[in-house]
């Protein structure tokens, strides 16, 4: 296969920055498979220079490069020159060797060089310090070299090796003990005077071996034999002293396909050099590189210091792109005979399936490229044709005597059918007793024992992981032969399906289902089995086989999980806060459950319920009241027209807000914060292209410009500027087409061409559009006033005119989202004296609701809490935060872009809500079989506490989605996988018309709330 070399540990190779008068460059190399595992064997070469190498067991190669003399850099471009592969499939990487730099071009230099690549603990290595001058003076002041030997992020070691006037080259013999594993580097200087210090240093690899020691081999010489399924065998552990040792039995055949997840003390000590804080592989730039380089934090008296260091981590360098190999892997061994690019084309299109049926020849009669081709063809087609009729030849069938004393296959009751297959990734730990060597030698994972277990004859039950019950499915027995005989001579096996009640299957109680099968050696056979599950659960599948007139056979029962048809639903019922004080008879509150409707669930299925309580004080709830790991569906790439554009950008911008702000990236995926930024630059660069001269805004640029997109853009970019770079032009420019083209003398913005995409306005639509659209405006130009004060003069003036109109009309609105939305824009102005008007129009402090709109009376009651929480109205604040909390709302679906935005806004407000943090309580939940509802014991607590009943389990059919979106636009929310039967997601929320209490109309099952006191549904 194709090789990928590659540079590791580090980001740049072996070979230091090449000094103009060194004639040699040791340069190493690292070549990996594509799977990523070390490619040993294989022949690398330096483009214009001499010699080639190969790669040791490790996948790393030494290349001794002869450089050329007085360049400042020199490229460096090395490939692999692999038997049978051709050039294209070579695998290359480059770098550059840059020369290094003397200190005020002194001409001093010094080069550490090793020989070896790889050393083991006990090993002497020997390490070479080159001195060169063209100045003996300095040649013969030098009287020693400092070193420091690194390892591990640390200085193991400091010492001093004597330079005697006039040498040029100094050996230092270095014994490489346990303490160097895995690798370490060595750094070197010498002083000259006035003030230049002469630097170089090597990084050396050590064998990645244990510092301990752990061997598992055989108990005894018989342990190493070949061992047959179930028989015993014990295993002789030596270890450290008092170390605990896991053990896990791993089938080779995991590591099949991949092997780069294979635990080693080669991955061990990998993982301990990705902590490795020197950024080379050796030397450096100049002498302050070389320190810098290698980790280290140089400071002098002679001026010379390497820069401060604020990151652990080196900048690494982007990563190659695996280079695709498909269009390089052959179609198969019989493609692979044509080396004439036209006729392999026709062979691999002759082992192509044919849906219709068609003869070999028949199809030939279509080809074109003349007879060549139909011969590659027809070779090919018939090949495969006689492939697949030796495999589809059908079984000999028969069944068998049971009764006869003379029958040659062996008693059904004497073969053991195998029923334990542990997982793979199970360990077992334990212990080792006796004192042995050090307790600090750190992990340790030993060389593995490799344990031989294997029958002459054994089946292989291929099971799927999930069937659906009464859906018929085929299964699969593979019986393998293993006899050393002669290859010509085959072996009847007899194949049987045991009986199982819950299967329909060929077996009955009375007439075995068995088949009678030839087998060559050293060869397998497959036996398919049709069956059908008739019950739910797991069911056995068991298999059995045995050799005629041999004392040979096996059996294998299996586990089928069986799951019901149709998908899986879950649906919340009912959402009720827990205020036994306010709301309960004497300290007790009572809250009763409908039952659920049950008439649509799959015949002879379950159905769950689930009771739910959180119990966190409400300050908390504030702060994460929103899992951000549910909020994956709203980092969304932007698109389409410049509506469209902001409508999937604002989800991004405020989930990546909301994140920042609670520290939830860990549940949502910390390297997915860099893909959302990049989101969000895509979509403000879309948007740029729908700007006007003039810096307003359209759904296309030969649209009239809308007042409302304008202001829109202006909160969206205000709230993007904290994220990414953009201009305080871009957000400035349409504040001021608003203030000088939008509004009116008396404060009041006007708009004169509405949005095409309504839904994306929110409960503005019509709720008395001029107080609306200016409170929308005059929030906007509130958020974007830090940016654009000094450079909009008349933004205090337009801000003041705004709230002025707002002030006069607020008394005189109607509408509670109307008032919620004047509220939090006349707050944010400091024009809002007292809440007395917002929490007239509020619905028992808690909402601000209109009839029959769900979601804009989530996004009113947001704007609402916001006004609160900028008044400083903590008290006022905990019963919206609670009513909030009960919507589960997580962002994103039709019509909710206003929603999101004010939803998720409060969590860039300063300030928390106290509330009483007492959490004693007690839930007893019961069930009333007898009546029309269910009762559900008592429910004691404190307000903040909020219980939640949920029917889950039930088995829908797909026709069934419109019973439950019977509502005005019910929400249907972390639907799983469909493929999936029995892991589709959360439904919730579904059919908000029928909320009881306010419409009487219980079709969807939603949520049910403002639950009156002792179980009064409010008005049902």
């Amino acid at each position: 296969s194709a090789t990928t070399p590659s540079q590791c540990p580090f980001p740049h190779s072996t070979c230091p920055h090449n000094v103009p008068t060194f004639s040699r460059c040791p340069l190493q190399v690292y070549v990996t498979n594509p799977d990523g595992s070390p490619a040993p064997r294989v022949t690398v070469q330096a483009d214009g220079f001499q010699g080639q190498v190969s790669t040791q067991r490790d996948g790393t190669a030494r290349l001794v490069l002869n450089m050329p003399a007085n360049k400042d850099s020199v490229p460096i471009t090395v490939r692999t020159a692999q038997a049978g592969l051709p050039p294209e499939r070579q695998a290359s990487r480059q770098m550059t060797a840059e020369a290094y730099r003397s200190q005020a071009g002194s001409g001093n230099y010094l080069h550490l060089a090793v020989a070896a690549t790889e050393l083991q603990p006990g090993d002497n290595l020997a390490v070479n310090f080159h001195l060169k001058t063209s100045n003996n003076d300095v040649r013969n002041s030098v009287p020693f070299f400092t070193y420091l030997i690194m390892t591990k992020g640390r200085i193991l070691r400091a010492g001093r090796q004597r330079h005697e006037a006039g040498q040029s080259l100094v050996t230092m013999t270095l014994p490489v003990t346990a303490e160097l594993i895995p690798s370490f580097r060595i750094v070197a200087y010498y002083y000259v005077l006035p003030g230049e210090i002469v630097a170089d240093s090597v990084w050396v690899d050590v064998k990645d071996t244990c510092m301990g020691s752990l061997v598992v081999k055989g108990a005894m010489e018989a342990d190493n034999r070949v061992h047959e399924p179930g028989t015993p065998m014990r295993l002789r552990i030596e270890g450290d002293h008092k170390a605990h040792v896991g053990l896990v039995a791993v089938d080779k055949g995991v590591f099949v396909l991949n092997k780069k997840n294979k635990l080693t003390q080669t991955r061990v000590w990998d993982t301990v050099e990705r902590s490795d804080i020197g950024c080379t592989a050796g030397s450096g730039r100049d002498n302050v590189g070389v320190f810098a380089d290698a980790g280290l934090s140089l400071a002098t008296s002679v001026k010379v210091t390497t820069p401060q260091r604020s990151e652990v981590q080196c900048p690494q360098p982007a990563k190659r792109k695996r280079r695709s190999l498909a269009l390089a892997e052959y179609k198969g061994t019989k493609a692979a005979e044509y080396s004439d690019k036209l006729e392999r084309k026709c062979c691999e299109d002759g082992m192509k399936d044919n849906p219709m049926g068609h003869s070999c020849e028949r199809r030939s009669e279509y080809i074109q490229e003349g007879e060549s081709c139909v011969r590659a063809f027809l070779d090919c087609c018939r090949y495969i044709k006689a492939k697949r009729d030796r495999q589809n030849l059908s079984p000999s069938t028969g069944l068998a005597r049971s009764h006869e004393d003379d029958d040659p296959f062996l008693e059904d009751s004497d073969i053991v059918s195998r029923t334990l297959f542990p997982e793979s990734w199970l360990w077992q730990v334990s212990p080792t007793p006796n004192p042995h060597v050090s307790p600090t030698p750190g992990l340790c994972v030993a060389t593995p024992y490799e344990i031989t277990v294997m029958k002459q004859f054994f089946i292989d039950l291929r099971l799927p992981y999930s069937v659906v019950r009464n859906e018929q499915v085929e299964i699969r027995a593979i019986l393998y032969n293993y006899w050393l005989c002669d290859l010509l001579v085959t072996v009847q096996v007899r194949v049987e399906l045991v009986y199982n009640p819950d299967l329909c299957s060929p077996s009955t109680p009375k007439r075995r289902f068995q088949q009678v099968v030839r087998i060559k050696a050293e060869s397998s056979r497959t036996v398919p089995f049709v069956i059908v599950p008739l019950k739910l659960g797991q069911l056995d599948v068991e298999v059995k086989a045995s050799v005629r007139d041999q004392y040979v056979g096996d059996g294998v029962k299996k586990k089928l999980r069986v799951v019901p048809e149709g998908m899986r639903l879950e649906k919340t019922v009912k959402i009720v806060e827990l205020d036994p004080q306010n709301k309960g008879v004497k300290g007790v509150q009572e809250e009763q459950v409908k039952a659920a409707d049950l008439s649509d669930i799959v015949p002879n299925t379950e159905s769950e319920t689930k009771v739910s309580i959180q119990g966190n004080p409400v300050s908390i709830m504030v702060e994460k009241a929103i899992d951000g790991a549910k909020l994956k569906h709203l980092i969304v790439t932007p698109s389409g027209c410049g509506e469209q554009n902001m409508i999937s950008m604002t989800p991004t911008v405020i989930a990546v807000h909301y994140l920042d702000n609670t520290g939830q990236w860990e549940n949502f995926g910390i390297d997915r914060r860099a893909g959302a930024i990049e989101l969000i630059k895509k979509g403000y660069t879309q948007q740029l292209a729908f700007r006007k001269p003039d810096s307003s805004y359209a759904a296309f640029i030969n649209r009239p410009s809308s007042t409302w997109l304008t202001a829109y853009v202006v909160k969206v970019f205000a709230m993007a500027r904290k994220l990414t770079d953009i201009e305080h032009g871009e957000i400035c420019g349409p504040i001021k087409w608003l203030i000088l083209n939008k509004q009116k003398p008396d404060g009041v913005f006007q708009e004169d061409a509405p949005v095409i995409h309504k839904e994306m306005v929110g409960g503005y639509q019509g709720a008395e559009p001029e107080v609306s659209l200016t409170a929308f405006v005059l929030i906007a130009l509130e958020e974007a006033r830090d940016t654009c004060k000094d450079h909009v003069n008349s933004l205090d003036d337009s801000i003041n005119k705004a709230a002025g109109f707002l002030a006069r009309r607020y008394e005189q609105l109607a509408r509670p989202y109307t008032v919620a939305l004047a509220s939090y824009a006349l707050a944010l102005a400091g024009k809002l004296q007292s809440e007395r008007i917002l929490m007239r129009f509020s619905k028992g402090g808690a909402s601000w609701e209109e009839r029959n709109a769900h979601t804009y009376n989530i996004e009113g009651t947001s704007y609402a809490l916001l006004a609160l929480v900028q008044m400083k109205k903590s008290k006022l604040a905990g019963p919206v935060v609670r009513w909030l909390a009960q919507q589960n709302y997580y962002g994103g679906g039709y019509g909710s872009t206003q929603v999101g935005h004010g939803c998720f806004k409060r969590q860039e407000e300063p300030g928390d809500i106290t509330v009483n943090q007492r959490m004693d309580r007690a839930c007893e939940p019961g069930v009333d079989f007898g009546g029309t509802w269910g009762q559900w014991g008592q429910l004691w607590g404190h307000w903040g506490q909020w219980g939640q009943w949920a029917y889950w389990g039930q088995w829908g059919h797909w026709g069934q989605w419109g019973q439950w979106d019977d509502g005005e636009n019910g929400d249907i929310r972390d639907v799983g996988d469909n493929g999936d039967n029995g892991d589709t997601g959360d439904i919730r929320d579904v059919g908000d018309n029928g909320d009881i209490g306010d419409t009487g109309d219980n079709r969807g099952n939603g949520d049910i709330r403002d639950v009156g006191d002792n179980g009064d549904t409010g008005g049902q």
